[in-house]
């Protein structure tokens, strides 16, 4: 019998945003409206968004007590410059959060701009090669989330598994009770039944943390895939036009779509910026500092099983950093491509009117869209070598502190 081969089907807007919406819905959150969700299900994920942002501020609100306590006091210096990384993170974390629900609206807007110039159809989407566009990004994706996960759980449940290998299975030594994540309480946590709630309050605090991150950065590297489609499919299409063979009317009517398009384009990247740019501002932020302390910890020594979660956790500060550097980077280029694809054209034997609104284009070309930490950054592959060097003025002040 012959074996039936299977038809491509069309690839929906939706499956680029995926992963982004998996993990905003698990701490009850909706990036942008959706207006086939039902009235409950609402409900229910706004109880438990409140829950998690209760839980989460309440265990940052510990760990920055310990810190100041730590430090004003001189004592538990390592454990308070540790606390520093996680406290970091789960500042972005909380950030993130906050101005994406912010920028609801906006967001709404731009996922149905983007829903509109989405090709429909299996030609169209052959065209755009929507499906290698697609299959790129969730490499990635899993790739970044799957190693976030990691290092969260990682960290999350090392004591419990050190307890159960030590103490319950091998019998090893008496299990000192210890918390994931250094916290100050008004109590004894240590000797009651309170230690296992905390446990499982900064697991939870944890991993909705890391989920108000990977979804912001997947959500804008879906955006910034989805554009630098869009502009690649745009260049592709002004380097097959060959002007002046059919009627003038004909090349008008193709280079005003053209504009329009890229206009179109032109402007979603700017609304990006505006979604995206605090949460931009604060991963290089963050992970200059992250970078500094995790490496200073590592550099004054200590356990084996601490040196290896300390370098999973630099690993993926590292990768954040490139990931977002190199999806930049690919929108500068793709953007740039444009006023190459008008040049390359043939556009010889065109009316003068159709070669002197060409020069509109590439002069637009030439300002290249960028991704924008806000007004202070323009993110680039270049922008990694400025993080490291600026991590590692932060080290060495670090180091000089903790010599004297």
């Amino acid at each position: 019998m012959l074996k039936k081969t299977q038809v491509p089907a069309v690839i929906p807007l939706k499956d680029f945003l995926k992963y982004a919406n998996l993990f905003y819905l698990s701490i009850g959150m909706l990036a942008y409206d959706n207006d086939g969700i039902e009235k409950w299900k609402q409900r229910l994920l706004n109880y438990n968004f409140i829950f998690q942002m209760v839980n989460l501020n309440a265990v940052l609100i510990s760990e920055l007590i310990y810190v100041f306590l730590a430090i004003t006091s001189g004592t538990n210096f390592l454990e308070a410059t540790m606390n520093l990384s996680f406290i970091g993170f789960v500042l972005v974390g909380d950030l993130k959060i906050w101005h994406i629900w912010r920028k609801r609206e906006k967001i709404t807007r731009v996922v149905t701009q983007l829903e509109q110039l989405h090709p429909h159809s299996l030609e169209h989407q052959k065209f755009y090669a929507v499906d290698e566009s697609l299959r790129g990004y969730r490499r990635v994706s899993i790739f970044y989330f799957g190693m976030h996960l990691m290092l969260i759980w990682t960290y999350n449940l090392y004591w419990a598994i050190y307890y159960v290998v030590c103490d319950f299975w091998l019998g090893v030594r008496h299990f000192e009770r210890m918390l994931p994540y250094y916290c100050w309480v008004p109590w004894d946590w240590s000797t009651n039944f309170s230690y296992y709630l905390m446990y499982v309050s900064q697991n939870i605090a944890g991993q909705a943390c890391l989920s108000g991150q990977l979804a912001a950065d997947m959500l804008m590297c879906a955006v910034v895939v989805l554009l630098v489609m869009h502009f690649t499919c745009l260049a592709r299409r002004i380097e097959q036009q060959v002007a002046g063979v059919e009627s003038m009317k004909s090349d008008m009517v193709f280079l005003q779509t053209a504009i329009a398009y890229h206009q179109r384009i032109l402007q979603l990247c700017l609304d990006m910026n505006d979604i995206f740019g605090v949460s931009l501002l604060c991963n290089f932020v963050s992970s200059s500092f992250i970078i500094c302390f995790v490496g200073f910890q590592m550099t004054i020594g200590g356990e084996i099983d601490s040196l290896v979660m300390l370098m999973l956790f630099l690993f993926c500060a590292m990768v954040q950093v490139f990931m977002i550097a190199s999806y930049a980077q690919r929108l500068l280029d793709s953007s740039e491509d444009i006023g190459l694809a008008v040049y390359n054209h043939d556009w010889s034997m065109a009316d003068l009117r159709y070669r002197k609104m060409l020069i509109l284009i590439v002069k637009r070309a030439q300002l290249p869209s960028r991704l924008k930490a806000t007004t202070f950054l323009s993110v680039s592959l270049v922008t990694v070598t400025d993080l490291l060097q600026l991590s590692y003025k932060f080290f060495a002040l670090l180091r000089t502190m903790y010599v004297k």
